[in-house]
């Protein structure tokens, strides 16, 4: 009988089950296979009258299930406040944890159940209890949205910015659920907005991953630094102008970031040069397939305007030169804007950079020019583009494609001429033919 008395109290049927108390047919400590008793389910369902009626016919107020969850736990679960603040005050256990880790103040910070906890911190239950994985309840709050639970948490000694295992603190648990009223209510009670997590990613960092310029500007008014790097290499200035947002990468110059930041130069010339080999030989340049070389180079010398090209950004190198980007900018290999738009075949982003002035003759350290990209990458029409707006001999027709020097020209003119039909020839605007009899011309000139 004392399995149907279960049944009986779990169903709210509180005239059975007191028929069966009164008859002596059932033993309320008597528990099923998970270990519950008839006052947990009572509990778990708020029916107040039968949690009284077992507690005086000896239930165990305290009964701990095979989870280790007593029917207070239960009560506070399910949000059933009234039967909470009864069993509480009646002496319920409040030093509970499940196999989780999860005392009631991360249970009630979750659920949002402020007055349970307001009684529960008054009882003494200790605000910066961590669970298994390292959440105080305040992490639990940040993560449900839950501000005045949050704010009762922090104004009772609350550790703003604890953090768990992944080393997020409320604060970066608050900008990935997208809150900003949470986020505000944590850096008026001294979060740190800079603290990073274990893999280096910031608060703001995390807003950029998500395109949210509320919570950008709202971290960068409160101090946040665009630079700091994650372990991937990944800083929220960076981030935002690789991915396009151009609201964001505004908001930041708006702010007093200069245009023309460069990243720091590594000084590592082996590497350096192992990553002018891959820029030759990759299919895409953009920031999620990025060189790595044993972790080490880190883009020395790169700029914003580096990164909008590489990531075939036009928009964004549009905004950059606007507010004053140099165009030539070169990073710790050498290479221009010019340079990598061409590499990764951005036929639109080399036009504009000509179109602006952009330098095709500089050299990286390899003594490469942006054409010579071009002519590695086979991508003819762009190697075009590039001698139609910067080389000399670009003016020259198929059929007389560089004037012969005159008679008596100097070596360094016949050099000179030599070298623009070699461009001409390996762009692909000249046959061999029409290159060997310019070529005679020259010499015999």
């Amino acid at each position: 009988m004392s399995m149907s008395f279960i049944v009986a109290c779990e169903g709210g049927k509180r005239k059975i089950a007191e028929i069966l108390l009164a008859n002596n047919e059932v033993d309320v400590k008597y528990t099923d296979e998970k270990g519950r008793t008839a006052l947990h389910y009572a509990a778990h369902h708020g029916y107040l009258d039968l949690v009284k009626l077992l507690l005086d016919a000896g239930s165990d107020m305290d009964y701990e299930d095979h989870n280790g969850e007593t029917p207070f736990y239960f009560a506070c679960l399910q949000k059933q406040k009234q039967t909470a603040l009864f069993l509480l005050e009646k002496g319920a256990r409040t030093n509970i944890n499940d196999l989780q880790g999860n005392s009631l103040l991360h249970l009630t910070a979750r659920s949002g159940q402020k007055e349970i906890m307001e009684a529960l911190i008054q009882q003494g239950s200790d605000v910066n209890l961590e669970n298994n994985q390292a959440e105080t309840p305040l992490l639990i709050a940040a993560s449900w949205r839950n501000r005045d639970i949050a704010q009762l948490l922090l104004d009772n000694g609350a550790q703003v910015n604890s953090t768990s295992k992944n080393g997020d603190s409320p604060l970066i648990i608050a900008v990935r659920a997208k809150n900003p009223t949470m986020a505000t209510c944590l850096i008026e009670n001294q979060a740190d907005v800079n603290h990073t997590n274990h893999a280096g990613e910031s608060a703001l960092l995390v807003a950029c991953y998500d395109t949210n310029r509320a919570l950008t500007n709202l971290l960068v008014e409160n101090g946040a630094d665009v630079f700091t790097t994650s372990k991937e290499g990944l800083s929220p200035i960076w981030y935002a102008c690789a991915n396009n947002q151009k609201e964001i990468v505004a908001m930041f110059l708006d702010k007093g970031i200069d245009v023309n930041f460069s990243q720091p130069l590594s000084g590592d010339t082996t590497t350096m040069n192992s990553y002018l080999d891959w820029v030759e030989t990759a299919n895409s340049l953009t920031i999620t397939s990025a060189f790595s070389f044993n972790h080490t180079y880190t883009y020395g010398g790169e700029s914003l305007l580096h990164v909008a090209a590489k990531n075939g950004h036009l928009s964004m190198v549009k905004l950059l030169l606007e507010r004053g980007a140099k165009i030539d900018i070169q990073d710790e290999s050498g290479n221009t804007a010019l340079h990598y738009a061409t590499s990764a075949g951005k036929k639109d982003i080399v036009k504009y950079l000509l179109e602006q002035g952009a330098d095709a003759t500089v050299v990286n350290t390899k003594e490469q020019k942006a054409i010579d990209y071009a002519s590695i990458k086979g991508f003819n029409e762009i190697a075009a583009l590039l001698l139609s707006f910067n080389s000399p001999a670009a003016k020259a027709t198929p059929a007389a494609p560089t004037a012969a020097p005159a008679a008596g020209g100097s070596i360094t003119d016949k050099k000179k001429a030599l070298l623009d039909l070699k461009e001409l020839l390996d762009a692909g605007i000249l046959s061999q033919e029409e290159f060997d009899k310019e070529k005679s011309k020259v010499l015999n000139g």
